[in-house]
């Protein structure tokens, strides 16, 4: 079979084969009625050697070259049947070949079937020894499968691998549904390679030819095939009108690629690559996205000394090699820190703040792990803090021993170099070394785990001038050697109790308490600058952590018991149906990590206080929340709550809600001069609704609404229409997403989109609606809520 590239019309049709993943059970039911279906006893062996029967009510010849058969005839062999109105059969014994060579002329009503295709005409031919079947001026129909069409002439060969119409159409609509078709002068289903190739081919509307092409090529299976996927368009105020028509590329079967041109009028021609590969060293991702020449930027930009080419490149890797080399690769650069303020990308957001750029390859044997790393950022506009330092290089070391007698042993270290992205700031050298040995006690119902450990680290920090003079107050100057030792203690203690529950045959419920006393003592840090630490979130989870920041530059002084309990519900199926969780940690003495820290009474006692619940209403009702209340703050610290109603992947409604308090936010991120900040003086308040429903037969509705109630303004707002059928699919949807923040609310930006693609189908097993990828799309992307 000739090899030729996919032109533009395999757009539509060998776009349901790639489109997005999903399965609507009741359309898919739906459509397969009208399907035919085998139902007779699948028959294995060589065609040539499987006997014939013949029905017929009468019957003559000349035995045994000839036969006529007439009225009712009914010819089987194997899985194929023809039946007509008459039928000649004839066998003729060739030269050199020791079985005879048997035909059949089939004419009025002419009906041929098997498990894969059915060929009705007034006219037909079969070779019996190689079922080489034609079939004059009729229609076909696949089995199992949509599929339909009509031609001058319909042939089968290469024992039914290959089916060529000649004059022929073909469509996936069901019977008497004529919305789109194929027209050929040849058309050739090749079922071992799911693929047909069409000449001449022109596309129709109803009756109505709407694209030519001279070749076409379309999948019509599961298997990979290159060729061009579902092409989209949306209308934007700040963009314009924008077309993406991606092309798949099926390299091999471990690599493959997508290119897409992604025409935006107000910009230029953008090409998004995407390279996909497994080999022996990992699985991984490229992209490379390139704009030759933005002309908005340019305007913009460009006279202030900047490139109007615009780029991202993303490289995704992680691998396991000859079962203990291990490699990762999460890297992201993009042109211009305005890049994602002006270009929709799936790798990246301009909420993120920065890029990261981190390689690492790491050795791991029975008792111990190495991991050497790189960690780089690139950081995005609008960030009014360039303070983030990069890890280049960083060398972690595990090793484990247990069995120490009844002890378990551990010791980590660890050796980074920190640079700033702001050569003004503060460089250092970080060594820790930390010890560990632990005593694990357990049966059947209850555990005890007595830890204790040493942490030693050493800093050697550079060009500390400039922060010393200019930013650091008189109790924060950084010193440039600096030598931190502190030891650690932990007793943590979980019991499990459950019982059978009266009220619910088969229902078991669960009482787990957990105690933690966790004691570090207090040692001045106010001479380390902070290089990768950030406060954690104290979840019920976080309350027993044995760390308030993460990294290794604030180990806060504890003293410390962490309390809670937890009771869970199975059903007699051993599905969890209902979890609430609730603790707290009382603090005997203030919690400190510098010598200028404030100490109060109020540092003392029941501190922090959280819970956590998740409730399996139904199988189709679920709720999910947490809270955080910081006796310190007097107030709730953080908060959220999602109830969701799901019937199947495109009929589900949830409404959800989430808070932080503004004194949580800029603790969180270590910049207290965050809460006269506009967009965090008042907190994080934001509720939302997401909603997919059918709202008659074939259509549904998306939607996605976001408002924030402290800057009483919507964050984001999605209107979607989708009409989906056995024959084509539409979706047509506006969005509304806020771009940036002003300080006054009436200034703040928003991009309006208004987006359209078309698909069709039957040439695949998808018969989804697409609503997840729709709902994905907003800045607070649908999460399920169970």
């Amino acid at each position: 079979m000739k090899k030729r590239l996919p032109t533009l019309l395999a757009t539509l049709i060998g776009s349901a084969l790639y489109s997005q993943q999903g399965l609507a059970d009741d359309l898919m039911s739906q459509c397969m009625l009208g399907v035919p279906s085998y139902n007779r006893p699948l028959v294995n062996g060589q065609p040539n050697q499987l006997p014939v029967t013949i029905d017929a009510d009468q019957a003559k010849g000349n035995y045994p070259d000839d036969a006529v058969f007439s009225g009712n005839v009914d010819v089987v062999q194997g899985n194929s049947r023809l039946q007509a109105d008459e039928v000649q059969v004839h066998q003729r014994q060739q030269a050199g070949q020791t079985e005879p060579v048997r035909t059949v002329d089939a004419m009025g009503n002419v009906h041929y079937d098997d498990n894969q295709v059915i060929l009705k005409g007034p006219k037909a031919w079969a070779n019996l020894n190689t079922k080489d079947t034609n079939v004059w001026n009729g229609d076909y129909q696949m089995v199992g499968r949509q599929g339909r069409g009509i031609a001058d002439q319909m042939k089968l060969r290469g024992e039914n691998r290959y089916t060529i119409l000649e004059n022929g159409t073909f469509t996936s609509c069901l019977p008497g549904d004529n919305s789109w078709s194929v027209v050929g002068s040849e058309v050739i289903h090749d079922r071992d390679e799911q693929v047909a190739e069409i000449w001449n081919a022109r596309f129709k509307i109803g009756p109505v030819p709407v694209f030519y092409s001279p070749y076409l090529q379309l999948p019509v299976g599961d298997r990979r095939r290159s060729g061009f996927l579902i092409p989209n368009a949306k209308y934007g105020k700040n963009s314009g009108f924008e077309f993406v028509l991606p092309y798949y590329w099926n390299i091999a079967p471990q690599a493959d690629a997508t290119i897409t041109p992604h025409y935006i009028s107000r910009r230029g021609l953008q090409w998004q690559n995407e390279f996909r590969y497994l080999s022996q060293m990992g699985t991984g991702l490229m992209a490379f996205d390139y704009l030759p020449s933005d002309k908005i930027y340019e305007d913009e930009r460009v006279a202030q000394g900047e490139d109007s080419k615009r780029w991202l490149f993303y490289w995704r890797h992680a691998g396991v090699y000859d079962q203990h080399w291990r490699f990762n690769i999460d890297y992201l650069k993009v042109s211009d820190p305005y890049y994602f303020t002006d270009l929709d990308s799936t790798y990246g957001s301009t909420t993120d703040g920065y890029a990261t750029q981190k390689f690492s390859v790491g050795y791991a044997d029975t008792n111990w792990n190495a991991t050497l790393s790189t960690k780089q950022f690139q950081v995005f506009a609008g960030q009014a803090n360039n303070d983030i330092y990069r890890a280049e290089p960083q060398l972690d070391l595990n090793f484990y021993q247990n069995d120490i007698g009844p002890f378990d042993g551990r010791i980590f270290a660890q050796a980074v170099k920190f640079t700033n992205v702001n050569e003004r700031l503060p460089d250092a050298t970080r060594l820790h070394i930390e010890p560990t040995l632990s005593l694990p006690v357990s049966n059947g119902w209850a555990s005890l785990n007595t830890e204790a450990k040493l942490l030693a680290t050493h800093y050697d920090q550079s060009d500390i001038e400039y922060y010393n003079t200019r930013i650091a107050g008189p109790n924060n100057q950084l010193k440039e050697s600096v030598n931190r030792v502190m030891p650690q203690f932990k007793a943590d203690g979980k019991m499990v109790f459950d019982r059978e529950m009266n009220w619910e045959a088969g229902y078991t419920q669960t009482l787990e308490p957990r105690v933690q006393y966790l004691y570090t003592p207090y040692r001045d840090q106010s001479h380390i600058r902070t290089y990768d630490t950030t406060l954690l979130q104290t979840d019920y989870t976080g309350l027993f952590r044995d760390r308030t920041y993460s990294g290794l530059d604030r180990i806060a002084s504890t003293n410390q018991v962490a309390t809670g309990v937890t009771t869970r519900i199975y059903d007699d199926a051993l599905v969890e149906r209902f979890n609430v969780s609730v603790g707290q940690i009382y603090q005997f003495t203030p919690s400190r990590v510098s010598a200028n820290d404030s100490l109060s009474d109020d540092d003392r006692g029941s501190l922090i206080w959280a819970g956590d619940t998740y409730w399996k209403i139904s199988d189709r009702w679920g709720a999910r929340g947490g809270i955080q209340y910081d006796t310190r703050l007097d107030n709730i610290a953080q908060g959220n709550a999602v109830l969701e109603y799901r019937r199947d992947a495109d009929r589900m409604l949830q409404l959800n809600y989430r808070y932080s308090s503004p004194e949580y936010v800029a603790t969180a991120l270590n910049n207290s001069s965050l809460v006269n900040n506009p967009i965090y003086k008042d907190g994080i308040s934001q509720v939302g609704t997401t909603g997919s429903w059918p709202i008659a037969d074939a259509w549904s509705v998306v939607g996605a609404y976001y408002y924030d109630t402290k800057q009483n303004q919507p964050a984001d707002q999605l209107v979607g229409l989708q009409y989906n059928s056995c024959c084509y699919a539409i979706r047509v949807g506006y969005e509304r997403k806020i771009i940036s923040w002003d300080n006054v609310n009436v200034n703040s930006k928003y991009d309006d989109k208004i987006f359209f693609n078309i698909e069709l189908r039957g040439l695949s097993p998808n018969y989804g609606l697409g609503t997840g990828e729709m709902l994905r799309s907003g800045i607070l992307p649908y999460q399920r809520a169970f």
